[in-house]
């Protein structure tokens, strides 16, 4: 049995990056969602986000309901990857885990830059 799965990038720019509690909320739901990539702090905040396409999305969804003075998604990259599984999809098994990580071109976990 075939199953895809997208991984996403997503290239998030701001205004700027500068208050601890958004860099502190950047970094925890980037850890709460699987997401690596990097924050670049200060003028202009630039944040790249890599991931299961769906944990883009909703990382996204909740770091717009912050206050910014810019925030807009300005490029967006999908790549479809197909697996070979038994399981009904609902968790990811280890290897498919690593199948996701090889695939990666960014840190696994997100990186602060600046």
């Amino acid at each position: 049995q075939k199953q895809e799965m997208v991984l996403a990038r997503k290239l998030i720019y701001s205004h700027h990056i500068i208050a601890k509690t958004k860099r502190k909320a950047i970094a925890d739901l980037s850890r709460e969602y699987n997401l690596g990539g990097y924050a670049k702090i200060g003028w202009p905040g630039i944040i790249i986000v890599e991931g299961e396409e769906e944990n883009c999305d909703a990382f996204v969804d909740e770091i717009r309901t912050m206050r910014w003075q810019h925030l807009a998604v300005r490029g967006e990259e999908r790549t479809k990857i197909f697996l070979n599984t038994d399981g009904d999809g609902t968790a990811r098994s280890e290897e498919e885990r690593s199948i996701l990580e090889e695939w990666r071109r960014f840190p696994s976990k997100m990186k602060e830059l600046g």
